[in-house]
This record gives C-alpha cells, structure tokens and sequence, in this order.
C-alpha cells in the first residue's frame, strides 16, 4: 500500500487503511500535537473514498487516543501525545570506577550482568536514554552538591545495594529514583526499592533441604556478609534436621588454607546438604568432594541461591533458586516509563520471586 493511496482490492478494510497512513502521519511528526488536521470532506476527496470510510478511520483513531473532535472546531492530534513522545533519559549510578568481571568477580558479576541486560534490554524497547554514570561514594557536602546538580537532566535513577546511600536520597527527592537493595536497608523511604521476596526464598530453599532427603546441613558463607546462612540452619534446626554446633562455616576470601580446612570439615561433620551462601566457593566445594570421593548430587548435595554465573561448567550442575535480576532490570524501565508518562506521583514496589533451577542434586 502506498503512503498516500489506498488499494481498494487489498483484504484489509479501507477504514483500517486509512488509519494506517494518519497513524503514520502522527508518529513520524508530520501531524504534530494539537495541530487542526483536514475536514471529513478533504480526507474523502485526498483518499478518493466516502465521508463513511473516513469517520470509521477516525473512529479508529480517537479510540487509540491518537486525534480528538471538538464540535465546530474540527478534528486535532491529541495534545498528550507530545509528553509521551519525549525520551527519558535514565541514570544508572554507580560506586565503582570500573565494573569489569575482575574487579566484581564471580557471584556479583553474575548478578550485575543480568541486571545491565535488563535495563538495556528495556530502554532499547521504550526507546530511552540510559546512562551510566560513576560517583564517587562518601562525598563531601560541596561533591554531593554537585553530584545531585549532575543528576538533574535525568528523568529517573537507578541504583544498586547501600552505597551512594546520600545521592540516593537526593535523587528521590527529585525523580523516580530506584534501588536494587541487596536485602539493606534503602536511603530513604522515598527511594523504590527493588528486591526478591528473600521469605519466600527461605521457604524454598527449606523446602528444597526436605525434599532432598539429607538429614544432616550445614551452610558456606563469607564472614560478615549476609545472614541467610544462619538463618538457613535456624530453619533447618526447626525442621528437625541435624544440625552440628559448628554448621555455619564461614570463610574469607582468598583464604589460602580454605580447601584444606574445608575437606576437615566435610570429612568430621559428615555432611549431606550445604547451602553455599558464598557462591564463589561453590568451585573449591564441588574440588574438595572429588578429592574426598564424594559423590556430588548423592553423597553430598548443594544449593545456592545466586544468577547461576558461577555455576557454569560444574558437574553434575547444582540446584539453586534464580534471582531474578534480568526481569528486575527490565521492569524497572517499564514501571518508571509508565509513572512518568501517566503523571503517577507513586510508583508501587515491583514482587519478584526466585526460581527454582533443578540440576543433579
């Protein structure tokens, strides 16, 4: 079909011809917001079709909210139309000079990875501006100024886990501002945090423990860290497992006795279940159990709850439970296009939950 003719012969009705080509019209910016376009009798005579086909191409268009008709004035583009064409520029901040997979390494990098594609793969789709921007962490009231000032040709802002904690609340003060919170605490409750129900994930992962059918765990974990892993032997102890004194082992990274120390345990504890917490020595577990003859998946069963990043290459694969940063990512640029261009004051905390990835466990 040509831009500026109609055929007559083709299957698709001329009233959705027509639309077509005053869509086009719209979108391409030759029929600007609020811009009076032609009468019923002008579109009938440009087109060469009755004032009928032309009241049911409008009738099209007004239901998409694309023209409107004003009695005795005539028919008009719809003025919203040119707040929603505006691009949105989004900021992803960021404490790190460099986020390259040396300086994140395993587990973080498997989880930032997803994250980037998420929001890339949104602002492709929605046609936004994504920036990322570095910030140096702990500014000086002067920086954090300036931080903010920097900030202010964003429509939104996205950040990740507790740092810039300061920009952060600056920016909520200013946009929509987001953050991927890791499970600590946001800046301010203004700041839309964005995290996995971690309750339902303790339920599963609990769940996978019974299922399992081992009776004695135990839980692998960096020193200082996160909770889970206690939290994890408390629920296990409560479920009537076997739980030694000594179940939470936790280690340091870089430690270089760590496989040594690591094959004492599984050797003296004999357990069956660990949940890896620290997913980076998910590797040195599954190299200590060969070097015990532990069947991995039988004799000595691993969880995890992670990206999966780290996982690539063992054998047989672990079960863990996905986190879902991709869709985390993703849903972030639609939420905030949505509020921006409906004019909503408050965005709603997005619900994600882990997935349960099976392997030979």
């Amino acid at each position: 079909m040509n831009e500026h003719t109609l055929c007559k012969d083709e299957a698709l009705p001329l009233p959705e011809q027509l639309s077509g080509i005053i869509r086009m019209r719209i979108e391409s910016g030759a029929y600007l917001p609020g811009k009076r376009l032609g009468t019923i009798r002008q579109f009938a005579s440009d087109f060469s079709v009755s004032p009928v086909t032309v009241i049911k191409a409008l009738d099209i268009l007004e239901e998409e909210a694309l023209i409107k008709r004003v009695p005795v004035k005539g028919i008009f583009v719809s003025s919203h139309l040119k707040d929603q064409k505006k691009q949105l520029n989004a900021c992803f901040a960021f404490p790190e000079k460099e986020f390259s997979q040396a300086v994140l390494k395993g587990e973080n990098w498997g989880l930032s990875s997803e994250l980037y594609r998420g929001l890339l793969g949104g602002a492709q789709s929605l046609g936004m501006n994504l920036q990322f921007s570095y910030f140096q962490d702990s500014p000086s009231a002067a920086l954090l100024k300036r931080q903010a000032q920097s900030m202010k040709k964003f429509d939104f802002a996205i950040f990740s886990g507790w740092q810039l904690a300061a920009l952060q609340k600056a920016s909520a003060e200013e946009r929509p501002t987001f953050c991927l919170s890791g499970g600590f605490p946001v800046a301010s409750p203004e700041v839309i945090e964005v995290d996995y129900n971690r309750a339902d994930a303790r339920r599963r992962l609990l769940e996978l423990l019974l299922e399992s059918g081992s009776s004695t765990a135990a839980a692998l974990s960096q020193f200082n860290k996160t909770s889970r892993g206690d939290d994890f032997l408390h629920d296990a102890r409560e479920a009537g497992l076997q739980v030694p004194e000594e179940g939470a082992w936790h280690f340091e990274p870089g430690d270089p006795l760590l496989r040594e120390k690591l094959a004492a345990l599984l050797s003296s504890q004999k357990t069956q279940f660990v949940f890896c917490d620290y997913t980076d020595m998910m590797e040195d577990v599954y190299a200590v159990a060969k070097t015990l003859g532990l069947s991995m998946g039988k004799e000595l069963k691993v969880a995890a709850i992670a990206s999966g990043q780290t996982f690539l290459g063992l054998q047989p694969p672990p079960s863990y439970l996905r986190i879902p940063r991709y869709e985390m990512g993703l849903e972030i640029m639609q939420r905030a296009e949505q509020a921006i261009n409906s004019g909503e004051k408050k965005i709603a905390k997005p619900e994600f939950f882990v997935e349960l990835v099976n392997g030979e466990f």
